[in-house]
């Protein structure tokens, strides 16, 4: 069980913060200066809630379950929708505290799946797995297999494929434009400043773009506290964490690759920081 570091009565302090802020003595007198230089701006009319302490606000969860839709955008509750895969991972009884969203990953199948139109892909972290050919009949198996791990059955006789992401990163932005105008007109904009940033290294993997490393960056559906829009998570494979960032605008990009991504740390966390997890540390916000 992960050790909590969160004041329950403070809603979080700066000895809280189980992720390291940015200081200019170790990342120099500019790390806390934001981008000047951006291509791409939010409206004016963007408005979000400025002033609520965030941090230690996030339900826990142990597993984030990103199903592969191909869209950005999807039907206001997805975990609603009965005959969908989202649908039946919400209801899934499991050992371990799920997190599940739609995303727009593409979907890889094979022949060895018995309901090929149906089948999708599936991506569990903080674990990096990608488990191909899941269908709504396959799920209490995907739980069992790879989520819960109790399962004995054959891995031969599965319809059910795991492969390894190939990226050291993920960053889902939530794209949920049905469930919250904001988060429509920010994902895109966002992504494309992280994209900026990131391809000059060498480091931008798009939803169909699997070369081993690299940042793999996903649109996903509603995460919760659209009212923080825009909402950014960062997972970050070696480490085992998941950094959840907030009211993220296009000029904190630069500041978001080269230290929260690269670096693990945040350069504005009392304003920024939602929470997170750190596996190799067995911590959370929560």
């Amino acid at each position: 069980m992960f050790k909590s570091l969160l004041s329950s009565i403070t809603g979080g302090t700066n000895k809280d913060y189980i992720f390291p802020a940015v200081n200019t003595q170790e990342d120099g007198p500019d790390c806390l200066k934001d981008c000047s230089d951006c291509t791409v701006h939010l409206p004016d009319k963007f408005h979000i809630d400025s002033e609520r302490k965030i941090y230690g606000k996030v339900k826990p969860f142990t597993t984030h379950v990103l199903v592969g839709t191909g869209k950005s955008d999807w039907v206001s509750k997805p975990e609603g929708e009965r005959g969908s895969l989202v649908h039946a991972l919400c209801e899934v009884s499991s050992k371990e505290r799920l997190m599940v969203n739609a995303s727009n990953i593409t979907a890889h199948k094979d022949d060895s799946s018995t309901d090929r139109d149906s089948a999708t892909t599936v991506l569990l972290l903080p674990s990096f797995q990608l488990i191909d050919n899941v269908t709504i009949s396959s799920v209490p198996e995907l739980v069992a297999r790879f989520i819960d791990k109790t399962s004995t059955s054959s891995a031969e006789t599965s319809a059910l494929k795991p492969r390894p992401c190939p990226h050291d990163y993920v960053v889902l932005l939530c794209s949920h434009k049905r469930r919250d105008a904001r988060c429509g007109t920010s994902a895109p904009l966002i992504k494309k400043e992280l994209e900026r940033h990131l391809r000059p290294a060498g480091l931008y993997r798009d939803a169909t773009d699997e070369r081993p490393g690299g940042v793999g960056i996903f649109y996903v559906s509603h995460v919760g506290g659209h009212k923080f829009s825009a909402n950014v998570l960062v997972y970050r494979k070696e480490e085992g964490q998941l950094i959840w960032l907030a009211r993220i605008r296009p000029e904190h990009c630069e500041g978001i690759v080269k230290y929260t991504i690269l670096q693990g740390k945040v350069v504005h966390p009392e304003f920024q920081l939602r929470g997170g997890f750190d596996k190799e540390r067995g911590v959370t916000s929560w």
